[in-house]
């Protein structure tokens, strides 16, 4: 990369090298879809992890890449549709060519409002029956997609543990047979598919990933520090461990527990500078830590394009039910 970080400027770093990122992307300079790694950027612009994560995660909030820990920042976008119009623009470009479509037909614009409001009340009406079924290894990551994911609220979303789905245990395997589309990570996408793939439903993976965030603030603590992981299952332990080594985060201590054991967390917390929970976890072990020590909570989300498929799926799901 040629460009400089003008070091004398006022604008923070991270605003500069989230433009000139952009603009390679606009430029087409960059070839691979896959934009180099947080480490590789730090030491090629002379800052640090920090830093670097602002800026995907600012590239991130304009859809311009999706983040995939461990495998690296995609970019989700041509060169050609950054140039384009903002997504509300174009929505209200579509609404306008839908009115005067139906304004040649000589339909008038409150025969227009009125299809309009039948079609979204039917569509509501028919989605409120739709059931997803999110399988995960861990009972964090089931609990807060099924809580969070940017669907509908009246689309009933079931968390399912792997674990269950593996030891065939009944009352889940009815659950699955009742849902409509079973969700999980790409991760488990394989399993998922060959346990369940002779019910003939829709299987669909999800990238989901640790909040920029997050990254940030954990990227913020001192390799010098004792941290702590306190969560509620050994899988969701190992999952944060491995992003904390792809990022080459390292620490002084890392002490792990599991969040049922209040007094294994009261002990383990009062040692730490700074603790890592799991979902739900942060009220617990803020009852227990030292005065300044930070408790930042892990939490992992899907990604855009993961979301956007699934809200496909539903509607095309619905489309064959008509």
């Amino acid at each position: 990369m040629n460009e400089k970080l003008k070091r004398e400027s006022n604008r923070p770093y991270y605003l500069q090298l989230k433009e000139i990122l952009k603009n390679r992307i606009q430029s087409g300079a960059i070839k691979s879809k896959r934009l180099p790694t947080v480490r590789k950027v730090a030491e090629d612009f002379g800052v640090s992890i920090n830093t670097v994560l602002r800026a995907y995660a600012e590239l991130e909030k304009e859809g311009v890449v999706i983040g995939a820990v461990g495998r690296g920042t995609f970019i989700t976008t041509t060169p050609q549709d950054l140039k384009r119009q903002n997504r509300e623009t174009l929505l209200m470009k579509i609404i306008e060519h839908a009115i005067e479509e139906a304004l040649s037909l000589e339909f008038s614009i409150k025969d227009f409002e009125d299809a309009v409001h039948k079609y979204i009340e039917e569509k509501v009406e028919m989605m409120q029956r739709v059931k997803l079924c999110f399988i995960e290894c861990n009972i964090e990551q089931a609990n807060y997609f099924t809580n969070h994911l940017e669907l509908a609220s009246y689309i009933q979303k079931i968390p399912i543990l792997l674990e269950d789905l593996s030891n065939k245990n009944k009352d889940v395997i009815q659950k699955i047979i009742e849902s409509d589309i079973i969700v999980t990570s790409f991760h488990h996408l394989d399993e998922v598919y060959e346990q369940l793939e002779h019910l003939g439903k829709q299987i669909i993976g999800i990238n989901l990933e640790p909040e920029i965030p997050t990254l940030i603030e954990v990227a913020k603590i001192p390799p010098e520090s004792t941290i702590g992981l306190v969560t509620t299952s050994e899988q969701f332990r190992i999952i944060v461990r491995e992003i904390l080594k792809s990022l080459n985060l390292q620490f002084l201590r890392v002490l792990e527990t599991n969040s049922g054991n209040e007094e294994s967390v009261r002990n383990l917390v009062r040692e730490c500078d700074a603790v890592l929970v799991s979902p739900r976890q942060k009220k617990i072990v803020e009852r227990y830590v030292n005065e300044g020590t930070k408790v930042i909570e892990f939490v992992f989300t899907p990604d855009r394009t993961s979301i956007r498929n699934l809200k496909v799926a539903v509607l095309e799901l619905k489309k064959a039910s008509y």
